[in-house]
């Protein structure tokens, strides 16, 4: 038996996968765990939290900045345990980042106990998300400001480097910002290649940094993005109607920069009705998007699309699944819950439930996708109290 305030240590990880109170932890590669928590109950023998402790369960971070990029390390599949009663305040776009690439984010603790993130004093308050394969569930995240842009916003940048063996030599950033912890990309450079350090240079650019793998790589465009982050059981609120959260991710720019993202068993309880809120927002093609399993409540009346605004862009190997959405709206001509003008999307849109009271175009998605659909309902009556149909009719 442990003593009163100690914990078992896995200095090995989980290599076999672990369940903390029912919920399976979705990045199990055997790295180190690390705690954050700055709730006021403390266990016997553990220390208040401080950026510069440890990192152990009676010695634990106090910031997410911190746990994840100051104690983390790129690539080896770190974990940051959120423990409950964990509080912090989103206040700008800088403060907070998500850039060490294969960390998972998981949040301890059930209802208002759960690690919650409180995005208040400006609308650009926001998480970049810079690293790759990164994860986070079971957080709570709360809009206490007028129409927050976003809260979390894919960020990459655009470089011209070299690399020999493990240093990568900048010589010019097109776009963006170097941040340690990104994975790169780009002719001859190795997958899942990550940057460790800045070394030398103005930071954040021209410079040489370290990478974590060994290589030959001459002058040639680099670019660092965040793909394959998932968000899973998490939950998204407004405070109220004009305290409210516009989108929960916006993707980059930049063509199959964000591919593999993933938002999963997510609630989204969105009261804003001063402008338009969609829930993900694509800035360019996506391969194996996945937003299955979600429950949404809108109360915006307009037109735009509530769960997916993806514009021109293709969505490739897409999922849409078992998702549960809801929305008064009257008007659909875009299409209630996705929208697109793109012709050459692939993957299937199947086993969701949408309720809106438009029934006069009743169009959930746009038309000309080229997606599959299986058992999507919908109302086509557009009155209240009516179940839904198959949606688009089947032929």
């Amino acid at each position: 038996m442990n003593p009163i305030g100690s914990v078992t240590n896995f200095p090995q990880g989980f290599a076999n996968g672990l369940s903390v109170r029912g919920m399976p932890l979705l990045q199990m590669q055997p790295g180190q765990a690390f705690f954050l928590g700055n709730g006021p109950t403390l266990v016997p023998n553990q220390r208040a939290s401080a950026d510069g402790n440890r990192g152990t369960f009676l010695d634990p971070f106090s910031t997410l900045d911190y746990a994840v990029n100051s104690g983390c390390t790129p690539g080896r599949g770190d974990i940051v345990f959120a423990l409950p009663g964990h509080r912090e305040a989103i206040s700008d776009a800088t403060s907070t980042l998500l850039q060490c690439s294969g960390v998972a984010v998981i949040g301890l603790g059930a209802g208002s106990l759960r690690p919650t993130f409180t995005f208040d004093t400006a609308a650009t308050a926001n998480i970049p998300v810079v690293g790759s394969n990164m994860s986070i569930q079971n957080c709570l995240f709360v809009a206490n400001f007028a129409d927050v842009a976003s809260v979390f916003t894919g960020v990459g940048a655009s470089i011209t480097a070299s690399i020999a063996a493990t240093t990568m030599t900048v010589t010019a950033v097109g776009s963006g910002t170097i941040y340690p912890g990104a994975t790169i990309a780009g002719t001859g450079v190795t997958a899942d290649t990550a940057i460790i350090s800045q070394v030398t240079g103005t930071t954040g650019d021209t410079g040489t940094y370290l990478v974590t793998k060994s290589q030959t790589v001459a002058s040639t465009t680099i670019t660092t993005a965040a793909k394959d982050f998932a968000v899973d059981a998490c939950e998204f609120k407004d405070t109220s109607s004009i305290l409210n959260f516009l989108t929960v991710f916006t993707g980059e720019a930049t063509a199959n920069a964000n591919d593999g993202f993933s938002m999963t068993n997510c609630r989204i309880s969105s009261l804003g009705t001063t402008a338009a809120t969609t829930a993900i927002v694509l800035g360019a093609a996506i391969d194996r998007m996945d937003v299955s399993g979600n429950f949404g409540v809108w109360a915006i009346l307009n037109d735009t699309a509530a769960m997916i605004a993806g514009g021109a862009h293709n969505m490739t190997n897409f999922l849409f699944a078992k998702n549960v959405l809801f929305r008064p709206n009257t008007s659909s001509d875009g299409g209630s819950f996705i929208s697109s003008s793109s012709t050459a999307c692939t993957g299937n849109c199947t086993d969701n439930r949408m309720w809106q009271l438009d029934g006069s175009a009743g169009i959930w998605i746009a038309t000309g996708t080229k997606l599959g659909f299986f058992e999507n309902y919908s109302p086509i009556t557009g009155a209240a109290d009516k179940s839904g149909l198959i949606n688009p009719v089947a032929v």
